[in-house]
């Protein structure tokens, strides 16, 4: 059966970081343990987006890089503050990917599309492919996987299922939302943001979810 898939960009413009160097985004993760930093976000994410050329590496303009790098810095701090309980939850735990990570999103792609659940199963396919290697390393971790086609799919997998930790790989604003839904189903999350957005071809860091998981 034929899959019909809406998809809509969480943001209003495309971005890809995979240029920035990590000493970026480690910065970022210092910054998050600064007590005052939602007293000043703006101000650190303008001396972040000057210090790392951010402009002209990425080609974003000024105003969709400050949005980008707010909700970077707010994950962050979101994590941070939920690490303890996350790393102390026993039971079963839950990673979430998106399925527009995939290497190829038509019918070289082998994965097998549950509806009822819904997500896709990976088949492990193509050992380059980012969700096949985020698959094997949850897996051996004792997750369960999930491969899905949007973030509105989160909530109905989380009422079937008791889930005492999650990890979740999405764009910015989309984890925002899903900690959210994790807050008030008392669930502690860790999170990962995408490198690279758009409907096909995004990238996360595979090194930065392996320290999380």
């Amino acid at each position: 059966m034929k899959v019909l898939e809406i998809v809509q960009m969480p943001y209003r413009f495309t971005f890809d970081l995979r240029s920035l160097p990590r000493s970026f985004f480690q910065e970022i993760i210092k910054l998050v343990y600064d007590s005052g930093i939602h007293q000043r976000l703006g101000v650190v994410v303008k001396s972040l987006i000057r210090k790392f050329r951010i402009q002209e590496v990425t080609g974003l303009n000024l105003l969709d890089a400050i949005t980008l790098f707010e909700d970077f810095l707010e994950i962050q701090a979101i994590n941070v503050l939920n690490r303890e309980r996350f790393n102390g939850a026993h039971g079963r735990r839950a990673l979430f990917l998106p399925h527009c990570a995939r290497k190829y999103m038509d019918n070289r792609c082998k994965a097998i599309f549950d509806q009822e659940v819904p997500t896709y199963h990976c088949q492990r396919c193509s050992p380059d492919c980012l969700i096949s290697q985020a698959t094997k390393l949850a897996a051996e971790r004792n997750y369960d996987v999930y491969v899905v086609p949007g973030g509105s799919c989160i909530s109905k997998i989380l009422g079937m299922n008791d889930y005492r930790a999650v990890v979740a790989v999405a764009c910015g604003t989309e984890l925002k939302l899903g900690y959210q839904m994790l807050e008030e189903l008392g669930v502690p999350g860790q999170a990962v943001p995408l490198l690279k957005n758009g409907c096909a071809g995004t990238w996360f860091d595979m090194e930065e979810l392996m320290k999380i998981l």
